[in-house]
């Protein structure tokens, strides 16, 4: 395809007639939905419709890159209004156009297939034997047959990084374990301070001699300095003392006495 560029795209035109859909009402608001669509703003104006009375029903289309928020704006609709919906998955077809850079080349056109989606959401009641068909108060068997909470059974532990079906790894603290983890280690698996099964707990378990000899150790290091402290202040009061007691007893060099060096009087 070096020798080609890129033309046109020719789309399929869809019409109200041609929404795979059957039970389809006489009147509806038919709602395109793109990939640059802003969701709000879809939403907002199928609300005005059918608050204001104006459409019973809406049609939500989209294709490629806009089926994720014409999925987004149906669930959307289903939290205000008690709506029945009917689901099609379908095909749109796209021709694409290459021309030739070169001489002697002729036009390519390819064909391709984009998925499609089409979401029906009534006010008024529609025949629960169609296919596709939902209502927004209901749940789907799909989830009836995975929640085990719904059938009122326990619900399975696990939380949203490691599930029930997962290994739970050592030295992690999950909400799931007995006793919980606001228990503070009572129950065991929290990270509480006097559980059994915590991690400080496990910490004393193991190495409990290790700690308390550390501990000695500390205290005879801390009363050794202290008493090297008071024998260094020992010794410096003793050479004070030593200091003093040796200027007090010096003596001048020649031996003399004060007196002498005073200049004797004559006699008479």
């Amino acid at each position: 395809m070096m020798h080609y560029k890129k033309g046109k795209n020719v789309e399929e035109e869809l019409t109200k007639e041609q929404i795979p859909i059957e039970c389809l009402p006489g009147q509806f608001l038919w709602m395109h939905v793109k990939g640059s669509s802003h969701i709000f703003n879809l939403v907002n104006y199928a609300k005005k419709a059918l608050e204001s009375g104006e459409q019973r029903a809406v049609v939500w289309s989209g294709t490629g890159g806009g089926i994720g928020k014409t999925i987004s704006c149906a669930e959307i609709m289903k939290k205000d209004f008690e709506l029945s919906q009917v689901t099609r998955v379908c095909y749109r077809k796209v021709e694409e156009y290459w021309d030739p850079q070169q001489e002697g080349l002729e036009q390519i056109v390819a064909t391709r297939n984009i998925p499609s989606i089409h979401i029906l959401m009534s006010l008024d009641e529609i025949d629960p034997k169609t296919p596709g068909y939902q209502h927004s108060k209901t749940r789907t068997t799909f989830w009836l047959e995975s929640d085990p909470a719904a059938k009122g059974g326990p619900r399975k532990g696990g939380n949203f990084f490691t599930g029930p079906q997962l290994k739970k790894k050592p030295n992690r603290n999950y909400g799931d374990d007995k006793g919980g983890s606001s228990a503070n280690g009572a129950g065991g698996g929290g990270r509480g301070d006097g559980g059994a099964g915590g991690k400080k707990g496990k910490n004393k378990n193991k190495g409990g001699k290790a700690m308390e000899g550390k501990e000695k150790s500390d205290k005879e290091q801390q009363k050794s300095e202290a008493s090297g402290s008071g024998e260094n202040k020992a010794k410096k009061t003793k050479n004070n003392e030593n200091k003093q007691k040796t200027r007090e007893g010096e003596k001048p060099k020649s031996g003399k006495s004060a007196n002498d060096s005073q200049p004797m009087e004559l006699g008479e």
